[in-house]
């Protein structure tokens, strides 16, 4: 599917961002953060600005943590703490739809990011290309780096923010496509309530959440 294709459906004239991040662990409740956080922006089906950050962590990075990203605890000393990306990640987000890959993780830690910054949580639609991948081929393995290979977009650096919201961003110019013609979704609020169903109905099992932990 060209841009230009996806600039002639439902994504256009739409601004939507693409969030990624990388955390210190896997628990927001055992204390662990966001430590890298990438937006990418697409308007009109093609991807446009970037931006991305090293975050400062409360606490070190936990093993496991490390060895998906690479990011240790001497990289992240002299990144800006949690208090000073929190507003710039809001004003980067503005009010446009969100997409995620895999958002129930992403999520809770960018809320948990803002909320302990004093600011607002984000509210607006989100579009879960985990859902739109998963509505479209079955719950298999639909982990972003298969994804990317399969559809021939992913990026060489993989588990990291930006690079994981550019392939993020390309998967949805992909998929849209497919789910207005296959589908027939008409709107981005559609869309995004139908990716989260998909989410919910194939993430039932402890496992499977465990299992997307590292989308």
């Amino acid at each position: 599917m060209t841009e230009a294709a996806a600039r002639a459906g439902l994504l256009a004239g739409q601004r939507l961002v693409v969030v990624d991040t990388e955390t210190s662990g896997w628990s927001l409740a055992a204390g662990h953060g966001v430590i890298e956080v990438a937006c990418v922006t697409v308007e009109d089906g093609v991807p446009r600005a970037e931006w991305s950050t090293l975050v400062r962590p409360a606490m070190p990075v936990e093993a496991g943590a490390r060895e998906v990203h690479g990011i240790d605890d001497d990289e992240l000393r002299g990144a800006p703490p949690p208090t000073a990306v929190a507003p710039v990640f809001a004003a980067a987000c503005g009010r446009s739809p969100l997409v995620f890959h895999n958002a129930g993780f992403d999520l809770p830690f960018l809320q948990a990011l803002l909320t302990r910054a004093g600011l607002p949580p984000l509210d607006q639609p989100v579009v879960d290309t985990l859902g739109l991948a998963r509505g479209l081929f079955g719950s298999g393995s639909n982990d972003l780096a298969t994804l990317g290979t399969t559809l021939g977009v992913g990026e060489p650096v993989q588990h990291r923010a930006l690079p994981d919201a550019r392939t993020t961003a390309r998967l949805l110019i992909a998929l849209v496509p497919r789910w207005e013609r296959e589908r027939g979704t008409r709107s981005l609020a559609e869309l995004a309530a139908a990716s989260q169903d998909v989410v919910r109905a194939t993430s039932k099992r402890p496992s499977d959440r465990v299992a997307l932990v590292t989308p």
